[in-house]
Order: structure tokens, then sequence, then C-alpha cells
């Protein structure tokens, strides 16, 4: 039931990368449908996982749940009567979230590792295609938007677009490559055979390259973010070794082999002039937009809060799926601004405790990955929840792409701290290889004891005392 379950994570991850590519390209007739493609795999999971008595009890699942009943109760108080709205609008704040700790309660750190290497090995052709995006007119088909509609992408600078990869927008890319960038950090420090070191300095060549191409400031912003925790946790772990020498050639050589390519030369050109664009339209200061951007996320619900009706103007209502079915078209009804939507939608009451939910489990991810650092010199799971951080604090989950790697982040991070102390060794950041024998060994014994239906070994009973909250 295990290994079932296993596989449906992977279906999710899969769907996750590879469904604006059906929705722009395979079966662009069916891209409404499309977007809701990964319901049905999360709904067969959270079955199987009932089934085996893993389906998560925790106070943020509770939580969870009286969320969402006061969710879909509140709009017909408050007079929005559209029952697809509301059940849209729930499906979106709440019915993806019980995934976290269900990857938490089933994932190895085999399994993880094993997904940071999938992941590593899809940034190749990813950024092969974004390249092509990028220098290929907005009308051409590697550009259509979802639906299969030309013109469908955002414009960057100079003329080109922000190429979304396989994704159908650019936020795809923005919460894909942070993710890809903490598995590259991690993985690059540890001692491997040659061909996968080989194969990780490929996939750190092609994010090198994918962040100018992307012509998105918060794109390179957050990954920037995520390099700049994994040299603190260097720092704070003293690990000044051969780990740390491995990163330093590693880097070089990925500045070397990108020097001498005239896309990237070109690409940064492109870039650059989107950031000065930026900077004239602030008076000069780029930055400064950026982090009044990010504060203003913060602040602008509390500014409102006192205007907005109690019971809000109904859950699902700002989303671009709620606005198509209220009024014919897509676009923002209520707010583009994440918080400013959920307080909107929900009214301060439950606004305040979705916004409260999402601090939460930010900080939770903050507080045992520190742990797990701390702990077992553990550096991966500090650089996961650093990528996981603009997904779960302040993007728009009405996107559902971030809101699948809002999920997927945090699941990851749980799985990896999780695991037993005694069960952490063969996996050291700095020390860990994938094809560790013991690690083999162990998942093995796993698969036999799942088969065989033999009582809990002491290993899953403490992986399963250590679910959730623990």
């Amino acid at each position: 039931m295990i290994r079932y379950i296993k596989w449906g994570i992977w279906a999710y991850v899969l769907l996750l990368i590879f469904e604006g590519a059906l929705r722009k390209w395979i079966l662009p007739g069916a891209s409404d449908v499309l977007l809701l493609v990964r319901d049905p795999v999360v709904a067969a999971i959270y079955g199987l996982a009932i089934a085996q008595g893993i389906f998560p009890r925790n106070g943020f699942i509770g939580f969870t749940f009286v969320l969402a009943v006061l969710s879909a109760i509140f709009p017909f108080l408050g007079g929005q009567g559209n029952i697809w709205v509301t059940i849209y609008g729930v499906r979106t704040n709440y019915f993806h979230l019980p995934l976290i700790w269900v990857m938490a309660s089933t994932l190895t750190r085999r399994d993880v590792r094993l997904i940071g290497y999938a992941l590593l090995a899809i940034t190749i052709p990813m950024t092969l295609l974004m390249v092509m995006q990028n220098r290929s007119p907005s009308t051409h088909w590697l550009n259509l938007g979802a639906g299969g509609g030309e013109g469908g992408q955002i414009h960057g600078a100079m003329g080109r677009i922000r190429p979304p990869g396989f994704f159908s927008f650019i936020t795809g890319p923005m919460v894909f490559f942070p993710l890809v960038t903490a598995f590259f950090l991690a993985y690059v420090t540890e001692k491997k055979k040659w061909y996968t070191h080989w194969f990780v300095i490929a996939a750190g060549i092609c994010i090198a390259l994918a962040l100018p191409i992307s012509i998105s400031r918060g794109m390179v912003v957050i990954c920037g973010w995520v390099t700049v925790v994994f040299f603190a946790c260097i720092f704070l772990k003293g690990a000044f070794n051969a780990a740390f020498a491995r990163v330093i050639v590693s880097a070089l050589l990925v500045v070397v082999a990108l020097r001498f390519l005239p896309v990237t030369q070109e690409a940064w050109i492109v870039f650059m002039d989107r950031w000065n664009q930026a900077a004239s339209e602030v008076q000069g200061d780029a930055w400064g937009s950026l982090t009044d951007r990010v504060a203003s996320g913060f602040t602008a619900p509390f500014e409102l809060m006192l205007d907005v009706p109690f019971f809000g103007h109904g859950i699902g209502v700002g989303s671009n799926v709620g606005a198509k079915l209220l009024s014919g078209r897509l676009g923002f009804l209520l707010s583009e601004n994440e918080w400013e939507r959920a307080m909107l939608e929900l009214g301060p009451l439950v606004g305040l405790g979705f916004l409260g939910l999402r601090v939460a489990l930010t900080l939770h991810l903050l507080t045992v990955s520190w742990q797990a650092f701390r702990r077992r010199g553990e550096v991966l799971p500090m650089l996961i929840t650093a990528a996981s951080i603009p997904p779960l604090l302040l993007q728009q989950w009405s996107q559902a792409t971030q809101l699948g790697f809002a999920v997927v982040d945090a699941g990851l991070v749980l799985a990896l701290v999780n695991a037993p102390d005694d069960a952490g060794d063969d996996d050291e950041e700095f020390e860990g290889d994938l094809d560790d024998e013991d690690d083999e060994d162990s998942e093995s014994k796993e698969e036999e004891n799942e088969d065989e239906e033999d009582p809990l070994s002491e290993y899953e009973k403490r992986r399963r005392r250590m679910r959730g909250l623990a």
C-alpha cells in the first residue's frame, strides 16, 4: 500500500511540472479541465492513506478542517451564492494541504533524494526549452498560452517573452528553480561517482543559464536567497573542507562554461534592460520596488481589514476561475495580492486564521529544519525550506503551480527531518551517496515488511511517532 502512495506522490510531482505542456500543446482544448488534473491523484492518495491508517491527524489538519468548514459557510451568509465558486475556493485553499503530512509519513530520505535527482534531470530540457522560447517570437507555437492561444505569455524586455518552459506561465519556473537550486547545492558537495558529479554540474549550468533567460527578477532573487542560506549553513557548520572546495570548483566550471556561450551574454543584456525598466518606473530604485512589493504583501490586508465585510466576499471569488464563473472573463475581481485576496474573500476572522495557518506552517518548517541542521548537520532541509518560503507565505495559491510547489516543498522538508537520527548517517549532505548500499538494504527491508504484512519494525514505529507536529 505504501508503494502505491509513493507512486501517487511521483505522479503528483510530474503532473505539477508537465501540466502546462498538456494544457498548451497536447490537449489545449481540455485546458480548463487539466487545471484540476492533480486533484484525482490527491484524492486517491488520501484514500490509500486512510486505508493504511496513516492519514495525518495533528493540529494543522484539525485547524485546516475548521477553516474549510467556515469558509464554505460564510459565502452564503454573506450573499455569494455560487456554489461552484465556493467549491473551487475551498479546494484551492485547503484540499491539497494534508498531502504535506502524507508525504512526510511515507517518503524516506532515499525517496526524497531520488525526487531531487529527477528534478535536476528535468532542469536540463527545461532550460533548453526556455532558451528556445526566449529566442522565438511571441506568436511562435513554443510560446502558446494555456488553451493554445497565441501571445499567451508575459513580455519581459527588448521584445522577448518570459519563457515558462514546460509550465503554463513564468510563475512555474519561479517556484521550480529555487527548489532545484536547493538540491543542486546539497548534491554538489557530496562525494559521488564521476558521472553523477558531472550530471549535477550540467544541471547547475542549466540553472545558472535559466536565471537571466527567465527575465524574472523574482526568480533570480529567490535562487540567490537559497544560495545565501547555503553559504550561511556552510559557515555555521564549519565545513570549509574538501566538500566546500568542490562547490567552489564546480561554481568556477559553471562560470567558465557560461562565459563562452553567446546566449548567456545576450540573456544578461535583456535581463539588465528589464531591471533598468523597473528602476525607471520607481525613480531609479529597482531594489526598492522589490522590497516595497514584498512589504506591501504583508501590510496591505491589515490596512483594509476594518472595511472588509465580516463574512467576506466569498472564498474563490478572487481567483481567475472564480472570475470566469461569475463574470465570464478571466481576471482578479478582488486583488492580485495574495494576502489581500485572502482577507477580502474570507473576511477578517477566517482570513486571519488562513494567513495564520500559512505563517505557522512556515515557522514549523524553519524550526524543524533548523533542528535537523543543528542536530545532524543536514543542509538540504534548510535549503528546501528557504525555497518554500515565497510560495508558502506570499504567492498565490489560486495559481495551481504555486500551490503545488508550496505543498511539495513542505512535504519534502518534513519527510527529511522526520527520519530517525540513526537513519541519517548514510545520507549526510557532505558525505552521502545516492547508491549507498545501506540505504538500499533498509529500503528493501521496508518493502519486504510491507509485502509480508509483518508487525511494524522499530524504524517504522519511530517514523510514525515523529509524524506531523512531532
